[in-house]
């Protein structure tokens, strides 16, 4: 009965007027084998079928946490391309950052929520409040060898705190994330987990979390996933909004074999030697000539 309830309470929230999308961002690879990876970010209804292009702001953390601006970013078509550029080795962090969207009003009839519309005035003795969505796409890069700085530097109201390594997940032993509110564990919340070419409106996978906001997630297969957690609750003061509507996603690859890694020093030295090896062959074919 408590997994119909939550079930429920889910459904609401996912069907709800400001909620029509879901946001993700998605690398190329998870574990690069040279600078450069391709992110792409969009929201969508079908994972990972882009459908609205996210903000051109995607911003970024060295492995160090300190902030990274990216300059190679456009939006192209139905989803935004991110070039990161990776000078070292560890785990970055990739994030839309909080995106707020429209303010909706809502008017209470007969116990539910609807979307008041336009042009039309509520009932005098009707309760009236006005919603704001608020969505957070995040996922996480490494190159070389994993680190653990930004994993634990959740961004974000509504932040998923990974507490398995998000480039580590091993789909036998699973997934286990922390969910906070504000700073604060998130008890009692379910947690959903769409496979690739899952629709955002299957709530049927999910896990809820415990008094400590951590909740623990299966598999399958291995694949490309997404974890949504959603939440409402009361906007800051001054915000625009009444409530928000938070939403905020993590995307991860769970793997049959976790990558070992590499050492980023030895292989720059490697791509090094190689580079000086395709020099001296082209200077002596040019030579013969």
């Amino acid at each position: 009965m408590r997994k119909l309830l939550l079930a429920a309470t889910l459904l609401a929230l996912a069907t709800a007027p400001a909620a029509a999308y879901t946001s993700y961002l998605k690398p190329q690879t998870y574990w690069p084998e040279g600078r450069d990876v391709t992110v792409e970010g969009a929201f969508a209804n079908t994972f990972f079928t882009p459908e609205i292009a996210v903000p051109a702001d995607i911003t970024g953390a060295n492995p160090d946490g300190t902030p990274v601006v990216f300059e190679r970013i456009a939006i192209e078509g139905a989803s935004t391309r991110l070039h990161a550029d990776l000078p070292i080795g560890g785990t970055y962090r990739i994030t839309t950052g909080e995106q707020f969207g429209n303010v909706t009003t809502l008017v209470g009839v007969d116990g539910q929520w609807r979307q008041l519309a336009a042009g039309e005035t509520a009932p005098a003795d009707a309760p009236v409040t006005t919603l704001q969505t608020v969505t957070l796409a995040v996922t996480y890069i490494t190159r070389g060898q994993p680190s653990r700085t930004v994993v634990d530097q959740p961004r974000g109201r509504l932040a998923i705190r990974p507490i398995t390594h998000p480039n580590q997940v091993s789909a036998a032993e699973g997934l286990e994330v922390e969910v906070l509110f504000d700073g604060a564990p998130l008890a009692n919340t379910a947690v959903v987990l769409y496979g690739e070419g899952a629709p955002d409106t299957d709530l049927d996978r999910y896990a809820v979390t415990d008094d400590a906001g951590r909740a623990r997630f299966s598999f399958d297969a291995p694949g490309h996933y997404v974890i949504a957690a959603r939440h409402r609750a009361d906007m800051p003061p001054g915000s625009p909004a009444q409530v928000g509507s938070y939403t905020t996603t993590l995307t991860f690859e769970a793997y049959a074999q976790v990558p070992a890694g590499y050492d980023v020093a030895e292989r720059e030295r490697e791509a090094a030697r190689e580079t000086d090896r395709r020099n001296t062959r082209r200077l002596g074919r040019n030579r013969q000539f």
